[in-house]
């Protein structure tokens, strides 16, 4: 029988306990097994965020040296990468604190979530929230397309019950998708607020 988790992923948080997954220092990304309300998706792309990207590129450039090669950078590249998840469980980039997001399709539901969510194994989704609070594993990177920002990778990640996410359209291709949605958290949170704060000045 699997566990059930907090909704906002406070069982994935290592250190420090207590707080939510995106301050967290490290969370356990561990995927042999789910809690009953989480997703676990296989990932293909991540696509990391602008500022974070540059960083590690810039960080990469001055590893390798005066005069490395562009393949000697991507190296560099993939060792930062593969070190933010190995130090935090998730990909944080440890100067700027951004992340990004991912592209993969679903290849577990746990069974509290099962017919509650318009989601169904095999189907292809974007996460709509930062890899800075997602617990990531990253087997291989298979490819860096520096120009987009995107990386390529091997791996699994957890999406959390508070998570939201989007279908990629069969129409649409992932890529492009994953870039165009690269932002479309910032609007809903925003309509969020505004709710929010809506409701408190019907309260007078």
């Amino acid at each position: 029988m699997q566990k059930h988790g907090n909704k906002y992923g406070v069982h994935r948080v290592i250190e420090p306990l207590g707080v939510l997954p995106q301050p967290a220092n490290k969370v356990d990304n561990n995927m042999d097994e789910i809690y009953d309300n989480e997703i676990l998706i296989d990932v293909q792309t991540l696509n990391i965020d602008s500022a974070s990207f540059t960083d590690i590129h810039n960080y990469a450039k001055q590893q390798a040296g005066e005069g490395a090669s562009e393949e000697r950078i991507i190296e560099e590249i993939k060792k930062e990468m593969m070190l933010n998840v190995e130090l935090q469980g998730k990909h944080r980039n440890r100067r700027t604190g951004s992340g990004g997001m991912l592209l993969g399709k679903v290849e577990k539901i746990g069974d509290a979530l099962k017919g509650k969510i318009d989601l169904k194994e095999g189907d292809r989704i974007a996460t709509l929230v930062s890899l800075s609070l997602t617990p990531l594993r990253i087997d291989e990177i298979l490819a860096i397309r520096a120009d987009v920002d995107q990386v390529d990778i091997k791996g699994k990640a957890i999406l959390f019950e508070s998570g939201i996410y989007a279908k990629i359209p069969d129409d649409m291709p992932e890529k492009l998708a994953l870039s165009a949605l690269d932002v479309a958290g910032a609007p809903a949170q925003t309509a969020k607020l505004c709710q929010y704060r809506y409701a408190l000045l019907l309260r007078g």
